[in-house]
């Protein structure tokens, strides 16, 4: 496997930007952001705007067949197949491709449009960004867990590779022995406290040690304690260990921080409510183990993004 030189960030939103200025900091000219038409247009005006400092990450417009040597992806999951047609010309021989998309499947999406041996396991803890419009606020950068689904040694040439740019980078990353597990243990965490801070519109202190409030906790429980049991029926075993990891992670969150979901609802755009709640009932039905929470969360949460102009109607009349 060739050395990684040169990147393209696919999905400029808080990940994908804190991402970029980690790179961009260390190696500059090696980390470039994908963009087309109006948001390209938008990019060349306005710049990046990271912690209060303009950024004028290189752009690569999705018109043009220029190749790089890895491709984060980084946007949400309902843009993915837009995404896939916009990174078609920039896919090289070579390319390899991460995802730092929520949820379990953008993986097996990406590895058909591509070929799975371009694309290892991948997700991204421990990060507080903040985004909108052009501008990302952090204090977190994160640290990203990729590999293939289990790992010995050094990992594939592949996985070597990414590790040996990441080092290069300054990007904090694991590459832990079972990362299919890994990526389970990500999505139990979201599942359970996206989508919880979405629908109480709540940031990370209502559910952080001290400041809890014990009935949100009490629902974020019972919602992964449901994909737990998704995932023993598909081989993968989360125990009550990794749901107090994900009470430890939040905990060194910012109290002011808010989920990604929970930013969504606030701005009223769409969320992922189809990759976490959806993702849960429909395996839920394929083994024929009951949701209830995670269908009653579905259900609200859909309600939100339906009433979304009614909501700003009320505001605007008060």
């Amino acid at each position: 496997m060739e050395t990684i030189r040169s990147v393209l960030i696919a999905g400029a939103g808080g990940i994908g930007s804190s991402v970029a200025w980690t790179i961009h900091k260390a190696l500059p000219g090696a980390v470039s952001v994908l963009a087309g038409g109006e948001r390209l247009a938008r990019y060349r005006a306005d710049g990046f705007v990271v912690n209060g400092e303009r950024v004028d990450f290189p752009l690569v417009d999705a018109a043009s067949d220029r190749k790089a040597d890895l491709v984060i992806v980084a946007c949400k999951g309902h843009h993915l197949s837009e995404v896939i047609a916009d990174l078609r010309p920039h896919v090289g021989e070579e390319t390899l491709i991460l995802s730092l998309l929520n949820g379990i499947s953008s993986e097996e999406e990406l590895g058909a449009a591509f070929g799975a041996w371009r694309t290892p396991y991948a997700m991204i803890v421990g990060t507080d960004a903040w985004h909108s419009g052009n501008v990302t606020e952090f204090s977190k950068t994160g640290t990203i867990f990729f590999g293939d689904a289990e790992n010995r040694g050094t990992g594939s040439d592949r996985v070597r590779a990414i590790a040996e740019f990441f080092d290069r980078a300054g990007v904090s990353y694991t590459v832990p022995e079972n990362m299919l597990n890994r990526l389970w243990f990500k999505f139990m965490m979201n599942v359970g406290i996206n989508q919880v801070t979405a629908v109480l519109r709540q940031p990370y202190r209502i559910l952080k040690t001290g400041t809890r409030d014990e009935g949100a906790v009490s629902v974020v429980d019972a919602a992964m304690k449901e994909v737990a049991a998704i995932a023993r029926a598909e081989g993968i075993e989360l125990t009550d260990a990794d749901r107090d990891t994900v009470y430890r992670t939040l905990d060194t969150l910012g109290d002011g921080g808010k989920t990604s979901m929970c930013q969504d609802v606030e701005a009223g755009r769409k969320t992922e409510v189809e990759l976490f709640a959806g993702k849960v009932r429909e395996l839920g039905a394929r083994h024929g183990i009951p949701v209830p929470v995670n269908e009653t969360l579905y259900g609200l949460i859909t309600a939100i993004e339906r009433n979304y102009s009614v909501s700003r109607e009320t505001e605007t009349t008060r």
